[in-house]
């Protein structure tokens, strides 16, 4: 009888071991699944409290740049309408021509310049959204236009980049009026573009007059001094070229290359189907 008591106290004593350790691992389980859930939680949230951060940081330089470029533009336009309006009939033919042409150049010098803070204002960051653009086709559409300086292309083939069509052409023709407004007339303007390794890097060369920390604050949305003592606004081309190009995982920079200026741009490379493994996605 002791021996039936003494076996059927270790019975539950080894069954009650049993429970604890399996209620143990549950609550184990439990409590990792309820961290994990936290991390996540956690993560989702400082990846909103980035996204504010950088969507009040973009506010507030195109706030400054509004203050800032069109001011002085703006204050031009009136004061020529005004003079017009006021004595358009006393003033003299050639003068009142000019006055009108000032008009009509601010006005459409401010439109592109809103258009460029639109579009710099709306990009948003996309590294991993798997969109892929022919890189050699969108620079072979490069165009200055009549009465530019002339454009050399050599931009290998077959380059493709992890970056969405639209906003690749876009980088394209931010570029394009950035040598439009900024580049020597004299001078040959260079586009070129090959493979390094995992990235495809553009560069574009050109001759220009800006020292190379002038050329670096182009990359910024901040106005220049030309601006302000001109009214002339400054282009906000390379800003958007940088926003769009970081927003795809790349970068962009500007530098001086002897007596001439280089705007480059580096991005993510596809890797040619040649160098993935049997199966591999692209």
């Amino acid at each position: 009888m002791d021996l039936t008591a003494v076996a059927l106290g270790a019975a539950m004593l080894a069954a009650a071991v049993v429970a604890l350790v399996y209620a143990r691992r549950f609550a184990d389980r439990g409590y990792q699944r309820q961290e994990q859930y936290r991390s996540q939680v956690f993560d989702a949230e400082l990846a909103a409290l980035t996204r504010l951060q950088e969507a009040n940081r973009i506010r507030e330089d195109l706030v400054a740049s509004v203050s800032h470029e069109f001011r002085t533009p703006l204050t031009a336009i009136r004061g020529s309408a005004a003079t017009l309006a006021a004595r358009g009939d006393r003033i003299p033919a050639g003068t009142r021509e000019a006055l009108l042409r000032g008009i009509v150049e601010h006005a459409d010098r401010l439109g592109k310049l809103l258009e460029d803070m639109l579009l710099a204002a709306t990009v948003r960051p996309a590294p991993e959204s798997g969109a892929v653009a022919d890189v050699t086709a969108a620079l072979s559409s490069f165009r200055l236009g009549q009465a530019r300086p002339p454009v050399v292309l050599d931009v290998a083939s077959g380059l493709a980049a992890y970056v969405d069509a639209a906003s690749l052409d876009q980088v394209v023709r931010a570029l394009a009026d950035h040598v439009r407004s900024e580049a020597r007339r004299d001078r040959p303007v260079t586009l070129r573009a090959d493979r390094r390794g995992g990235e495809v890097v553009v560069e574009l060369l050109y001759g220009g007059t800006r020292s190379e920390s002038e050329l670096r604050e182009l990359f910024e949305p901040f106005g220049s001094r030309e601006s302000a003592e001109t009214g002339r606004p400054a282009t906000l081309a390379l800003y958007v070229v940088r926003r769009l190009v970081e927003a795809h995982g790349g970068r962009a920079a500007g530098s001086r290359d002897g007596d001439q200026l280089r705007v480059r741009i580096v991005l993510r490379a596809l890797r040619p189907t040649a160098d993935l493994p049997v199966g591999t996605p692209v």
